[in-house]
């Protein structure tokens, strides 16, 4: 099977992104946000009656509050590029992602119209 080398999303700002947890896999198009350093976030409703977290961790918001935070490890794949172990949060209820997932990639954005992803 052929990996696609080029993402090109028309929904600004938000990237296709699938993420296997054990044996669920959700597709979603996730917010790229460059101001979260984690991977990827999943909203808690996504990962409710799985299997039990990791582990728990502080995490900061937007806002400057703190909340716990369930952690997952699973597979992150952004549009046809290859798969990579990720560490899952679940919190809120927005897919987003974050610098440490799309630090692997170029990532540019289209004057606000498309945000490209390539190798």
């Amino acid at each position: 099977m052929a990996v696609n080398q080029r993402i090109v999303s028309s929904r600004f700002p938000y990237i296709p992104v699938r993420v296997q947890l054990g044996r669920r896999t959700f597709d979603v198009e996730a917010l790229l946000d460059t101001g979260f350093d984690g991977a990827i976030i999943l909203p808690s409703t996504f990962v409710a009656n799985g299997a039990p977290a990791e582990r728990y961790v502080r995490v900061v918001l937007a806002d400057g509050s703190r909340v716990l935070a369930a952690t997952y490890v699973g597979t992150l794949q952004i549009g046809g590029m290859p798969p990579f172990l990720a560490r899952v949060i679940a919190l809120g209820d927005e897919p987003i992602i974050g610098l440490a997932a799309t630090n692997r990639y170029y990532v540019g954005l289209d004057h606000g119209r498309q945000v490209i992803v390539e190798p």
